[in-house]
């Protein structure tokens, strides 16, 4: 079908061979550095010595395409990200992807990663578009082995659609939230005036404030670990603990998912946080 994106690729001579079609695609603009980090944690997450050993990527970045993904899960009548999302998965298909990953966790709620995945069924794609929830989950056992009540950081929408507690609850996990407080300020850092969106680079400090006192808001309500669900967080938040508290970040969960899927025998050694 004809592109409805301004070509970004040089065309490919054919579809790639199955030998050809190794490499993981992301699906990037939401936001922008989230995709960008996205990368970097697959190329951290890889056992790699030499730039010949690292994994072949495809980073498409249309932020400018792809209206926002709570907008249209709080109205349908506004505009949707699933058609330029579509386009961009089309051209991670032919650029040969074996997998995809979106580094957005709200574009994970069934209303739009169902349709996506139909979509790409419906056109016969053989790139497979993961989901990061099941990363995140499967991340919990490797950083924080034996936790039971797991605090989830991230945006308004994906709370309130249970995105992250339903994922949790189905591998006998106890999800943890904030109270409506701390939600707003959490909800403040991603899309406020000087939130992750707006200043990623280097994140204003009041990002940074609020996300950790959010983190020992849900460790006093019991989490023994506490997910940073929105791509966003990890850009305020790099490290992996605060004061006892294990962050399970949702990018390197979604990182070592795509290497998993594509190139097992890349992926380093889960490290497990220290006390």
């Amino acid at each position: 079908m004809p592109s409805t994106l301004d070509p970004a690729l040089s065309a490919l001579n054919g579809a790639p061979s199955a030998d050809e079609r190794s490499a993981i695609g992301v699906l990037g603009g939401l936001g922008p550095y989230a995709g960008l980090d996205l990368v970097r944690a697959i190329f951290d997450e890889t056992e790699a010595h030499a730039d010949q050993e690292h994994l072949p990527v495809a980073l498409i970045s249309y932020s400018n395409r792809i209206p926002d993904r709570a907008a249209w899960l709080a109205d349908e009548t506004a505009p949707s990200p699933i058609p330029a999302m579509m386009e961009v998965l089309r051209r991670l298909d032919d650029a040969g992807c074996a997998v995809a990953g979106i580094p957005c966790n709200t574009a994970h709620a069934p209303a739009i990663y169902d349709r996506l995945h139909e979509g790409l069924l419906a056109d016969g794609r053989e790139i497979r578009l993961l989901h990061i929830v099941d990363a995140i989950v499967q991340n919990v056992s490797e950083v924080a082995p034996g936790a039971s009540h797991i605090g989830v950081l991230a945006t308004s929408s994906s709370v309130s659609n249970r995105l992250h507690q339903i994922g949790l609850e189905a591998a006998g996990l106890q999800a943890v939230v904030p109270d409506t407080a701390h939600q707003t300020a959490v909800q403040e850092t991603i899309y406020g005036p000087w939130g992750l969106k707006a200043q990623s680079a280097p994140p204003d400090p009041r990002s940074r404030e609020a996300l950790l006192a959010a983190t020992e808001h849900l460790a006093a309500r019991g989490a023994d670990a506490v997910i940073l669900g929105c791509t966003e967080l990890p850009l305020a938040i790099p490290e992996r603990r605060h004061e006892g508290t294990p962050f399970v970040n949702s990018t390197r969960a979604l990182a070592r998912a795509l290497i998993r899927a594509t190139h097992p025998e890349k992926l380093r050694f889960a490290r497990t946080v220290a006390a």
